[in-house]
């Protein structure tokens, strides 16, 4: 468990890294030889797209229910279940005591445990892939929505008669995917599993110069992804790290020039042309909330067929830090001109700078150009 931070020591890393960021932003200023950015204009569409302006009834109607396609009323019974279990978290307090509770909750149920635990990232992935599933019911993992892409990157690599649902008790930070789904302790996923109600559900595709990499949560670029990494190495603040590193990018106000398009027609897919423009970021997930439960995409659905897209145009310092408090109350930030938020079938971005990196569920970082496709019902989960 980390130690509480004295607040003084958290103002004073505050102010510490504010000032370090505006004396980027100046440098950053000074060593450029573009013109200084003239407002934009109100942002209401991507590539032809409305954006869409949810209000707040409509956007707590939409958090009631993450699916908008009728559950089957066939029931699965799971007698033997695959854990992929992470093989430092499973050593640490917190995460063998959350294996110990589930042995239980399993044998109480009868229900057979087949344990694979990992030696290294991305072993998730290769254990769900080679797993052999001749009497397997479905596959779990204990993690977040990182561990998850992984498990659901090696499913979506077998042959479809050895595709199985799979689920993750919410044992990793984020556990987006899982809240969505409402499904935040380990005892909502054995009710779920009491029920046995199986439901398809979409991932996202991201093609990159490295390759394909799926998404189950996020994929996001500018200063969406970069405040997320530099809050990784302020976890001595605890949550508070999010509101700084995120101020400190604010601060900075780093140049974000890329090409971005979107499509709603999975017959025409999107293609990053034209002009450059300068962004602060994008998300496009597939789960309401990222982070900490930040609903950047408040209207979301699982089982749509398509992800929604938020882009995001530079609107002044005071302005920003009013974005992401609206963000924090429940997702009012697409009300906002800045912000455009629209639903799509694919999207794509090419970055100006050779160096920029886009995330992928806060655990791969890849380099652009990229391409997102939504691959509909690409897995199953209990519900």
């Amino acid at each position: 468990m980390l130690a509480a931070v004295p607040r003084g020591v958290k103002l004073t890393a505050a102010a510490f890294v504010a000032g370090n960021a505006l004396r980027s932003r100046i440098r950053a200023r000074r060593a450029s030889h573009r013109p200084r950015r003239v407002t934009m204009s109100a942002f209401h569409d991507i590539s032809g797209i409305s954006a869409l302006r949810p209000s707040k009834s409509e956007r707590a109607a939409a958090a009631e229910n993450c699916l908008t396609k009728p559950t089957s009323g066939e029931k699965l019974v799971i007698k033997t279940l695959v854990l992929v279990v992470h093989g430092v978290k499973s050593k640490e307090s917190k995460g063998s005591g959350e294996l110990r509770s589930i042995r239980v909750a399993a044998e109480t149920r009868g229900i057979e445990l087949i344990e694979l635990v990992t030696t290294h990232e991305g072993h998730c992935e290769t254990l769900v892939r080679e797993c052999d599933v001749a009497t397997v019911d479905a596959f779990a993992v204990m993690g977040g929505d990182g561990t998850l892409r992984e498990g659901v990157s090696g499913m979506a690599s077998r042959p479809e008669e050895d595709h199985r649902p799979i689920f993750a008790f919410p044992c990793g930070t984020g556990n987006n995917f899982a809240r969505d789904l409402r499904l935040r302790t380990l005892e909502d996923c054995f009710a779920a599993i009491d029920r046995g109600v199986v439901h398809a559900v979409d991932a996202v595709k991201v093609t990159h110069p490295g390759g394909v990499t799926y998404s189950v949560n996020c994929v996001t670029w500018g200063m969406a992804r970069d405040a997320a990494e530099t809050a990784e190495g302020m976890r001595f603040l605890g949550p508070l790290r999010y509101d700084v590193a995120g101020f400190w990018h604010i601060m900075k106000g780093k140049l974000n020039f890329a090409k971005l398009a979107a499509s709603a027609d999975a017959a025409k897919p999107a293609y990053a042309k034209g002009a450059n423009e300068d962004y602060m970021m994008m998300f496009a997930q597939n789960t309401r909330c990222s982070g900490r439960g930040f609903a950047f995409t408040p209207s979301s659905k699982l089982d749509d067929g398509m992800f929604d897209l938020v882009a995001v145009r530079k609107c002044g310092t005071l302005r920003t830090v009013g974005l992401f408090d609206a963000v924090k109350a429940g997702g009012a930030h697409v009300e906002d001109d800045a912000v455009c938020y629209v639903q799509a079938t694919s999207a794509a971005l090419a970055a100006e700078d050779a160096t920029d990196l886009v995330g992928i569920d806060g655990e791969v970082n890849v380099k652009t150009p990229i391409t997102i496709e939504c691959c509909k019902g690409q897995f199953r989960t209990l519900v």
